[in-house]
């Protein structure tokens, strides 16, 4: 099944890298970079207070800033800050989007920013950037369920963003000293090799439970607006909650009558419309989710174009050289949108390839309809795992370690544990 998803390459050595997990497969991660290890990790990840990330802006933990601000009185005047304000969080299991929606609320602001989108089922620190706010406090505070966030004042004005990173702390529990043993073994074979690892976007860019932003975003280039409608709504997933399937399928019977939908704020917005004129209401959705729905899939596409990469690779070479070429000949290959352009005869070949498979086109990705156009980019093709420190106590595991901007957690997780997405996401 692999290898037929592989756009029908045959597979020979590069099997040893290939996905056995479903959701890898839906999200386009289709190898590791590393020979798998068939002896299964036995372990347990407690989300969210066994998984930690925050921001390093301009070399600063906003970790330790948040601490400084917890236990200080805060010395920046207020009067100054309703034009523009920066202020350092601390989230529990919520999302940077809906941070931002709660704040904005809060604050009675004109806009609100992060720098990045930070994963929900975690604990998570982050600048949050106000403008226009009719409300300043030095700490505001958030609690719903085992939802939550505590927000202080930081400073009036701007941040200039130079360098920005994410550190994590990661905690697993293992069951088994053979798990100790596996990991360990594959974090020496990672050390060998530089700590790289192919830069793959994460599984929550596409939704860990329900990846379908990427599958709402073909649905947008092809045009389809009552697909667009019903992926959104219904197309219940067999990785979500059993609660979350009833009211997927109850939708398909109840769309159009006003019934409220339990979900997102963009569902709940959506779902309960008559859906007469699919085209119509998604113009209410706010651009910058469309744009969103776009990005995750283009995500998707890179996803797919890199795996069928590295497999060219691996077919052809053994591992430290497939590295290197990676390195020092495509460490960076296109994001496809609209006027991608520049990429090796091979690069070119593959994405032409994929592009053909999805049955679109480049200029797709430019939707008149709704005056939205999303190019392309460029993505790094590997990335490099910072400062990795590990511990181990007992019988847990505690991971430390720093990426640059826009690399995934999960993604250095998947190549360590080689498990099931499920029991890490």
């Amino acid at each position: 099944v692999g290898a037929a998803i592989v756009n029908g390459m045959g597979v020979g050595r590069s099997s040893e890298f290939l996905s056995q997990w479903f959701l890898d497969f839906v999200v386009g991660m289709h190898v590791y970079t590393y020979p798998i290890n068939r002896d299964r990790v036995e372990f347990t990840l407690n989300r969210p207070s066994g998984f930690v990330v925050s921001e390093v802006v301009n070399r600063y933990s906003i970790r330790d800033l948040y601490s400084e601000l917890e236990n200080e009185v805060g010395l920046v005047t207020m009067d100054r800050c309703h034009s523009n304000a920066v202020y350092v969080a601390k989230k529990v299991s919520l999302d940077s989007i809906e941070l931002c929606s709660i704040v904005r609320e809060m604050l009675k602001c004109s806009s609100c920013s992060v720098l990045g989108l930070k994963d929900a089922n975690a604990i998570a620190y982050q600048l949050v950037i106000v403008r226009g706010c009719r409300d300043i406090e030095r700490h505001i505070s958030y609690r719903r369920g085992g939802r939550a966030f505590d927000a202080y004042l930081w400073l009036c004005g701007k941040v200039d963003v130079i360098d920005l990173r994410n550190s994590f702390i990661v905690e697993l529990r293992l069951q088994s000293q053979n798990s100790i043993d596996i990991i360990d073994k594959k974090i020496e074979l990672l050390k060998n090799h530089g700590y790289n690892i192919l830069n793959f976007f994460g599984y929550q860019r596409f939704g860990s439970r329900r990846p379908v932003t990427h599958i709402i975003g073909k649905k947008l280039v092809e045009k389809d607006w009552d697909g667009f409608i019903e992926t959104l709504c219904g197309y219940p997933f067999p990785t979500e909650s059993r609660d979350a399937i009833i009211a997927r399928l109850q939708w398909y019977e109840d769309r159009g009558r006003g019934k409220l939908y339990p979900y997102s704020s963009i569902e709940k917005e959506i779902c309960s419309k008559p859906i007469d004129n699919p085209l119509k209401v998604i113009k209410t959705i706010p651009r910058n989710m469309l744009q969103l729905y776009l990005n995750a899939y283009q995500s998707y596409l890179f996803n797919i174009v890199l795996s069928r990469i590295w497999i060219n690779l691996i077919e052809r070479y053994d591992l430290s050289d497939a590295l290197g070429v990676i390195e020092r000949e495509i460490p960076y290959i296109p994001v496809p949108g609209a006027s991608t352009i520049g990429a090796s005869a091979m690069v070119k070949s593959i994405i032409d390839e994929v592009l053909y498979t999805e049955g679109i086109n480049l200029d797709d990705f430019c939707i008149k309809e709704l005056n939205l156009c999303v190019y392309g980019d460029y993505r790094r093709s590997y990335m490099t795992v910072e400062d990795f420190r590990y511990s181990i106590l007992a019988n847990s595991i505690r991971l430390e370690f720093n990426l640059e901007s826009s690399c995934y957690a999960t993604v250095v997780l998947r190549e360590i544990l080689n498990a099931d997405p499920l029991h890490y996401t």
